[in-house]
């Protein structure tokens, strides 16, 4: 038979699911973005990007009440418990690579010098994809139940954060510092904030496979040095 408790679990679960979506359209729309829009952002994809993102902010604050809720009325043992933990903590990162989205689309309309995003989109591009990769895979280890999956997020983490520091000195080097020395400096670090920003999607992701662990093995790994390959 099915309960209240049932229902109002598998509720939750759904609108993460729709919100996981969500976030997946974002980072959808900013990839075509860095392959097709780079002279500039179209209004109406702009639009587009804001409204889904007031719609991911609507689906944390419902899902917080709900999760609130569903342990206050129905008391749930331990394993329905922890996962409900891991969504709650799981919706916080979501929500946060959605704004690191908005972050990223609201660098690029800053930018002075197009010539020199364009130089550098390439490899931004190629973060991008991976970064969104992560954050696929580990909310699809989540989902399955699939640790492989969520390990291979956690180790990708470090590819990440290596091409930040070689992307940084390779935008310095190819400048070859200008007449419009001003713009050029204003360029850098707006694509220098490009990349933190893709950088941190990457670190969200991360966090979601750390709690994916967490939510089928009951182990919390997070901020301790633990061989994750013998869990």
């Amino acid at each position: 038979m099915i309960t209240n408790k049932d229902t109002a679990i598998q509720k939750i679960i759904q609108e993460f699911e729709q919100l996981s979506n969500l976030i997946f359209v974002q980072l959808d729309i900013l990839i075509k973005i860095f392959e097709i829009y780079t002279d500039g952002i179209p209004d109406e994809v702009f639009q587009k990007l804001e409204e889904n993102e007031k719609q991911i902010d609507k689906y944390e604050v419902k899902l917080d009440e709900r999760i609130i809720n569903a342990i206050v009325l129905y008391k749930p043992v331990a394993s329905e418990l922890r996962k409900l933990f891991a969504i709650y903590r799981m919706v916080i990162n979501l929500e946060r690579v959605g704004d690191r989205v908005m972050k990223i689309v609201n660098f690029i309309n800053k930018i002075k010098d197009p010539e020199s995003f364009k130089k550098s989109s390439s490899i931004l591009l190629y973060m991008l994809k991976v970064t969104s990769k992560m954050t696929n895979k580990a909310l699809l280890s989540f989902t399955n139940n699939d640790i492989k999956g969520a390990i291979w997020t956690i180790q990708k983490d470090k590819i990440i954060d290596e091409l930040n520091h070689k992307l940084l000195k390779k935008t310095i080097k190819d400048s070859e510092l200008p007449d419009e020395f001003q713009k050029l400096l204003l360029s850098m670090a707006g694509i220098g904030s490009i990349i933190s920003s893709i950088e941190r999607i990457g670190d969200h992701a991360t966090n979601i496979a750390e709690t994916s662990i967490y939510a089928f093995s009951g182990t919390n790994i997070r901020h301790q040095d633990i061989d994750i390959e013998k869990i």
